[in-house]
């Protein structure tokens, strides 16, 4: 394992976040990497963007019209601002379901704004929301009992399962429950990085789920993340070239669309504030942002830290170097 955050408290490191990377090509080769990349872990919500391209299979888009908006938020972990929440009410609508129909627990929305603005907590402000009405849709679509779709017994689950096993070229490990609720599947490292390059390697060949899902992303990365996130940050500083997907317990996700080359990270504690430092760290270890790239995204990935009521220090990435594969 290797060092990915800092906690520096008046100018002393007083804490350090380790964790693991692995950037593999779409054949699942190892480029790079930082401790073992055959770790295995719970993607979580770093295993959307692949969830979403299972429903997408199957006839969402031609059946009830759902397009790239509601394809982008599928893939996103909201904030539950106003057009959040109103593309997820679209998705039910589509589909004839109401937001009773939503299995994903009632919460407030992360963003402070619209937090305030809330009667209450709902499911439809649920970060997962946008995924678990895609996935009530599918159901619809087929016929498959769209009250039963978060159980791991459930026909679309195992056509997530299915895909996710194919984008990542890795057997599933184990299957638990997400905090969402639906099934999470647990894979090496090295298999969730091989995914997100095979998600850029298929999308630049043209093939039609994979394609359509990036270019959605790129023209509504608000819906990725929300007002001031890093992962809809990243998209739009770097023009859509770099597309990330956070999960709980400090995963990361990411492919470079440009190179065709996936990333994976998981800081080994799990503790938040480490998460989007990471992967910054990892992000600069491989050139993948440039100069001003870096600055209109380093404030989304620190976090201050506080002392007698003032600022008095930073969660801050760490300087890591990545190893070549033996």
């Amino acid at each position: 394992m290797e060092v990915l955050a800092e906690v520096e408290r008046s100018g002393f490191v007083e804490s350090r976040h380790l964790g693991v990377v692995a950037v593999a090509d779409a054949d699942g080769r190892l480029l790079a990497t930082a401790g073992d990349p055959e770790l295995v872990v719970y993607p979580r919500s770093a295993a959307k963007p692949f969830q979403a391209l299972a429903v997408r299979g199957l006839g969402v888009e031609a059946e009830l019209g759902l397009g790239q908006v509601a394809l982008a938020g599928a893939c996103g972990s909201h904030n539950g601002e106003p057009d959040h929440v109103a593309s997820v009410r679209k998705v039910l609508e589509a589909a004839g379901l109401d937001e009773t129909s939503l299995r994903c627990p009632p919460v407030l929305p992360t963003d402070r704004a619209a937090r305030e603005r809330a009667d209450g907590p709902a499911a439809v402000y649920h970060n997962c929301s946008g995924k678990h009405a895609y996935m009530l849709a599918g159901s619809v679509v087929r016929g498959w009992a769209p009250e039963r779709y978060t159980e791991p017994d459930h026909p679309l689950q195992a056509v997530v399962g299915d895909t996710l096993a194919d984008f990542t070229g890795s057997p599933i490990e184990h299957v638990g429950v997400d905090g969402c609720g639906v099934p999470v599947h647990a894979v090496p490292l090295r298999g969730l990085a091989t995914a997100y390059a095979r998600l850029g390697a298929r999308a630049a060949a043209g093939e039609e789920g994979p394609a359509a899902l990036v270019e959605a992303v790129r023209h509504h990365p608000f819906m990725l993340s929300g007002t001031g996130q890093l992962d809809t940050l990243l998209v739009e500083a770097t023009g859509g070239r770099i597309l990330a997907k956070v999960g709980a317990e400090a995963t990361y996700g990411a492919v470079n669309l440009a190179t065709a080359t996936g990333l994976a990270l998981k800081v080994v504690d799990g503790a938040p504030r480490a998460r989007a430092a990471a992967l910054l760290a990892a992000l600069r270890a491989l050139d993948w942002l440039d100069d001003a790239e870096w600055d209109a995204v380093i404030d989304a990935a620190t976090l201050p830290i506080h002392g007698g009521g003032h600022t008095v220090g930073i969660v801050r990435p760490a300087k890591l170097e990545l190893s070549a594969p033996e």
